[in-house]
């Protein structure tokens, strides 16, 4: 089974009456799968952002895994994480999350068509390399083998 998951955490601005998005607030994300004595398959840190930041893992067993987003930083500090800080009725923090689960999903179809870029980038490079490779032999051919030389002048053998 695979997991993608795009997210973006925001900060409640109270100059604004707003959530948006502040580089003092980071998101560190868990995966563990408790089935498995709560062996930890993901552990990732990023920084708020306009952006979506993504996540991605695979499951080799079947079973019950947990995610955990945790708050850090100054900012979830100030705002005391999800519940508190906000103004009477909201939270410090705010969390946009986009889960696929599965093989085929937006998120991979994105990431696939910049993978297949870099894969043809590689094949190009390699092709250049190869070509260098022949034109060093080619040097080397033409350049013949050493002569060497003697009181009577150069001699082939």
């Amino acid at each position: 089974m695979n997991l993608l998951g795009s997210y973006k955490a925001e900060a409640y601005n109270t100059e604004t009456n707003s959530f948006q998005a502040d580089s003092d607030l980071a998101i560190q994300i868990t995966v563990d799968e408790t089935f498995d004595n709560d062996h930890r398959v993901v552990s990732q840190t990023s920084t708020s952002s306009e952006n979506f930041s993504k996540f991605t893992f695979s499951a080799a067993d079947s079973g019950l895994h947990r995610l955990c987003f945790t708050p850090s930083g100054p900012r979830a500090a100030a705002h005391g994480g999800w519940f508190s800080g906000g103004g009477s009725d909201m939270g410090g923090v705010r969390l946009s999350l986009d889960l696929a689960i599965g093989a085929t999903s937006k998120i991979e179809s994105d990431d696939k068509g910049k993978i297949e870029g870099i894969v043809g980038k590689v094949k190009e490079l390699n092709g250049r390399l190869m070509d260098i490779r022949r034109e060093q032999i080619f040097q080397r051919v033409r350049s013949g083998p050493p002569m060497a030389t003697s009181a009577l002048g150069p001699q082939s053998f």
